[in-house]
């Protein structure tokens, strides 16, 4: 009687199935869809497959207006679907979800944002490859035409590559960093202008690079308040960083075994002889009875604010996240 019961519950669970129309699993195809493509406003995506041993998968590069990003994004479903990093680094990274559309089209959507209808691009093929490098300190950059390239100081470059089909004039422009000076051009290894800003017709394939070295009369102006100093309880330390960068250390001392830390880089404005900084970060040290780091609590690392050297030879610190809201006044310590 059981047995019987048990079939008769198996076929009515089947009819049930067939009556609601269950349908099997979408296939999965392995995706295929790979290159350079555009659509009618020239916004342009690039899809290359990377065999990267830590993390491989298919290389996606969007150039959508003023929104550049790229990264390596698994296949989910049929799709390829992540985060995608913006290139300039104080954008958070994006979404997006591509798939096939119509014979050879792709279509991008953005999470929480606009959707982009691509095709292949047509591409010419390179026959001339030129490289633009630096050796030393400096930064480069280039642009199509004889006029002045576009300079950007948030984001120089150090290195560029141009590829054409056709001979094209490009203008290189060099500059650079502090501390250093610009030298020369060379062109596949040979001496080839000392002018910083060279216009060349590009006809063949070639190397330029733009030479720096470091400036011997160069001298950081932090150089002029490297020291100790005291504020009541707290001891800072200034020393130079780099070029022309200050590193600040400040401890100040809660109690015998407790120190609040901070560390501080920045550039030293040499008008207003003021350090503004970004990202300092503040710790609480503990010690132990033998007078050593026993523990380290990380407060944050995204602390703000101003140093300023006075004429008295003090200097005032202003910080963002105090929790007293005044400034504190550092004169140089005394030195037994």
């Amino acid at each position: 009687m059981k047995r019987s019961i048990c079939i008769l519950l198996a076929m009515v669970l089947l009819l049930g199935l067939c009556a609601c129309g269950a349908k099997p699993a979408e296939e999965v195809k392995e995706w295929t869809r790979a290159g350079y493509f555009s659509d009618e406003n020239e916004d342009m995506l690039s899809i290359t497959w990377m065999d990267d041993i830590d993390k491989p998968g298919w290389y996606v590069g969007v150039m959508l207006g003023e929104l550049w990003g790229g990264c390596t994004l698994p296949q989910v479903g049929n799709t390829l679907h992540g985060d995608l990093n913006a290139w300039d680094e104080s954008a958070e990274p994006f979404v997006v979800t591509i798939s096939e559309e119509g014979e050879d089209g792709l279509l991008l959507e953005i999470e929480g944002g606009e959707s982009y209808h691509f095709v292949p691009a047509e591409m010419q093929e390179a026959t001339i490859i030129t490289t633009v490098n630096t050796e030393g300190f400096g930064n480069i950059a280039t642009g199509e035409g004889e006029g002045t390239p576009e300079i950007d100081p948030e984001r120089p470059f150090q290195s560029a590559q141009i590829n054409l089909a056709d001979p094209t004039v490009y203008t290189f422009v060099a500059w650079p960093k502090t501390g250093s000076l610009f030298v020369k051009w060379t062109k596949d290894g040979e001496d080839f202008s000392t002018d910083a800003q060279i216009t060349v017709r590009l006809d063949e394939s070639a190397a330029y690079v733009a030479v720096f070295e470091e400036d011997p009369d160069w001298q950081n102006p932090v150089m002029n308040f490297v020291g100790e100093y005291q504020s009541e309880r707290a001891n800072a330390k200034v020393e130079c960083f780099g070029y022309d960068e200050a590193l600040v250390n400040i401890d100040w001392g809660g109690s015998a075994w407790e120190t609040a830390h901070w560390t501080i880089i920045g550039k030293l404005d040499t008008e207003t002889l003021t350090i503004s900084y970004e990202g300092a970060g503040k710790s609480i040290l503990t010690y132990g009875e033998d007078g050593e780091i026993a523990n380290q609590e990380d407060v944050y690392g995204d602390g703000t604010g101003t140093i300023t050297f006075n004429a008295d030879g003090t200097f005032t610190w202003h910080e963002d996240q105090s929790e007293y809201g005044t400034d504190m006044v550092f004169a140089p310590a005394m030195v037994d």
